[in-house]
C-alpha cells in the first residue's frame, strides 16, 4: 500500500514562509562557455544543385561535366562560429556498401556567428543567428588546430592530367607503390600541387601532379588503362552535420526590460566526418560528359526509313543470281 506513516521530521521541499522566485537560463553566459572551449568552424550552408538539370528531382548532368557540386548540392560560406567538439571517433563497419567509417562527433554550439561570410543574405546589424541543417558542411577554420587525419587509397595513373585523390592531399607519408612494387620519390617523379582545400565542394589543390622528366607507373598492356598505385597521406579534416537533437529549444527569460519572454537557446549538433557523405564528379578522362552543342550532334540520315510507307530504294542489279538447271538435275551439293 501506499500508504504509510512518515519516518523522522518533515521537511518541505519549497519553504512556505521563502520568496517566491523564477529561475531562468543565462544565455549569454552559456554562449561565453561554449566559445571558451571551443575552436573555430566555417560553416557552409547546403543547398540542391540546380546544374544541368531539366526536370525537378533529375539525377543525370546532360550537358557539361559539374565539378563544383558534392553530394548534389551546392556548398556558399554563411559565416564562422566557435563551437567545443566533445568527442571524435573512428572506427571501420562492414556494410552491404562495403566498409564505412562513421567517424561521429558530437558538437556543442553557440547561438550566433563570430563573424558572417560576406556572401551572407542575412542582416548582420539584426541577427546572425546560426541555423543548421543536416547535409551542412563543416571546417575547422583555425590555423592553429591540428586536424590532419591519416588515409590509404588506390589510385589509376591518367597521363596528361593531375591524379586526384579522394581528398585534397595535404602531406605523403610514404612513397607512392604501384602494381610492379614500383617505388615514386616525391620532387623527382611526381608533385602535390599547391593550395591544399576544398572550397565549396572543388579542390584546390592536393593532387599528383606526375612529373615529365620523371618515372610513372605507365599503362598496362593487358587492360589498356594505367596502372595502380597505393598512397598514404595526411588531409584537413571537415565535417557534415548529420542530425541536430536539439534544434528548436525554447525557454522563458526574464529580460533587462523586466518583462518574462521566450527566447531561443542553441541547437546542439551530430556530425559526422566525411566518409558517408563524399561524392563529387572529378571530372577524369572517364568521366567527361559531352556538351549537346551543334557541332557535336550526330547528323540525321539523308533517307527517310522510320516509316514503312515510305518507298526504300533497293538496287538489285549486282545480286548474282542462282542457276536452278543444277538444283533441277540434281547437282546440288548438298546431296
Amino acid at each position: 500500500m501506499s500508504n504509510r506513516r512518515p519516518i523522522g521530521i518533515q521537511v518541505p521541499v519549497i519553504t512556505p514562509f521563502a520568496p517566491q522566485i523564477q529561475e531562468s537560463f543565462d544565455l549569454n553566459r552559456l554562449d561565453i562557455f561554449v566559445t571558451s572551449l571551443g575552436v573555430d568552424f566555417s560553416h557552409f550552408r547546403a543547398m540542391i544543385s540546380p546544374l544541368g538539370k531539366n526536370d525537378i528531382g533529375e539525377i543525370r548532368k546532360n550537358d557539361g561535366v559539374d565539378q563544383i557540386t558534392s553530394n548534389g548540392m551546392l556548398y556558399r560560406c554563411a559565416g564562422i562560429f566557435t563551437a567545443t567538439m566533445t568527442d571524435n571517433a573512428r572506427e571501420q563497419k562492414r556494410t552491404q556498401s562495403g566498409v564505412t567509417d562513421p567517424a561521429e562527433s558530437r558538437l556543442v554550439m553557440p547561438r550566433f556567428y563570430t563573424s558572417l561570410s560576406p556572401n551572407n543574405c542575412q542582416s548582420t546589424s539584426q541577427d546572425n543567428r546560426i541555423y543548421l541543417m543536416p547535409g551542412d558542411r563543416l571546417y575547422l577554420s583555425d590555423p592553429d588546430a591540428d586536424v590532419l587525419v591519416a588515409n590509404v587509397e588506390e589510385i589509376a595513373y591518367q597521363p596528361d592530367i593531375d591524379n586526384e585523390a579522394m581528398f585534397p592531399i595535404v602531406r605523403l607519408q610514404e612513397k607512392i607503390i604501384d602494381s610492379r612494387n614500383v617505388e615514386y620519390t616525391c620532387g623527382t617523379d611526381f608533385e602535390i600541387t599547391q593550395g591544399s582545400c576544398m572550397v565549396g565542394g572543388q579542390s584546390l589543390g592536393g593532387n599528383i601532379r606526375w612529373l615529365p622528366n620523371g618515372n610513372n607507373p605507365g599503362i598496362d598492356p593487358l587492360t589498356g588503362k594505367g596502372r595502380v598505385f597505393s598512397i598514404r597521406y595526411l588531409y584537413k579534416a571537415f565535417y557534415y552535420v548529420m542530425a541536430l537533437p536539439k534544434e528548436v529549444r525554447v525557454t522563458n527569460v526574464t529580460g533587462a526590460n523586466g518583462v518574462r519572454a521566450p527566447q531561443r537557446a542553441a541547437m546542439h549538433a551530430i556530425i559526422v566526418r566525411e566518409y558517408v557523405f563524399h561524392q563529387q564528379n572529378r571530372g577524369d578522362k572517364m568521366n567527361q560528359l559531352k556538351p549537346k552543342t551543334q557541332a557535336r550532334t550526330i547528323k540525321s540520315p539523308v533517307e527517310n526509313i522510320l516509316y514503312p510507307n515510305q518507298p526504300v530504294n533497293v538496287d538489285i542489279s549486282n545480286v548474282q543470281k542462282i542457276d536452278m538447271s543444277n538444283i533441277e538435275n540434281g547437282d546440288d551439293e548438298n546431296e
